[in-house]
């Protein structure tokens, strides 16, 4: 039970630095650096703090996040000894999938919707943004079957 509380302590440590790179780091002058030369240490912060794969990261710590919460929520209520093991490594890399399949479908939707979407994001908008996609995943990861819920109410999905 011990290493499930530390997987799940450390997946929201690393959710919060991830979201604090995202925040915090304009890569706008490190992307133009890149194009000139190619040095990986930059290369690997703007795949850490660039918005679009940031919030990628975002998604798929987040669902795992939910997972993780669910097992502990579920090995609390019917005790550790009668949760599977087999099944809750299974589901948390299902609630990894279930963010990243939320992620995928904003994506897609925001690049249908906007030539540039990424072009010029405020601070705010990122807030806003990071945190709405990273609840969302949450749920798909606490809740798989709510991410099915919400994608049958897109049209043609």
């Amino acid at each position: 039970m011990l290493p499930k509380y530390l997987l799940t302590f450390c997946c929201l440590i690393l959710w919060l630095l991830t979201f604090s790179i995202g925040a915090f780091v304009d890569t706008n002058p490190i992307r133009a650096e890149l194009n000139r030369q190619f040095v990986l240490t930059d290369f690997l912060l703007v795949v850490s703090a660039w918005i679009p794969t940031n919030l990628g990261i975002l998604s798929i710590l987040a669902g795992i996040s939910g997972a993780l919460c669910y097992s502990l929520l579920r090995s609390l209520e019917v005790g550790a000894d009668q949760a599977r093991q087999t099944k809750e490594g299974s589901r948390i890399i299902g609630g990894g999938i279930a963010g990243l399949i939320f992620y995928l479908s904003l994506m897609a939707g925001a690049f249908l919707l906007i030539d540039s979407p990424f072009e010029t994001t405020t601070k705010e908008q990122y807030f806003r943004i990071a945190g709405v996609v990273s609840f969302i995943a949450f749920l798909a990861g606490f809740r798989p079957d709510l991410l099915r819920r919400i994608l049958e109410k897109i049209p043609g999905f």
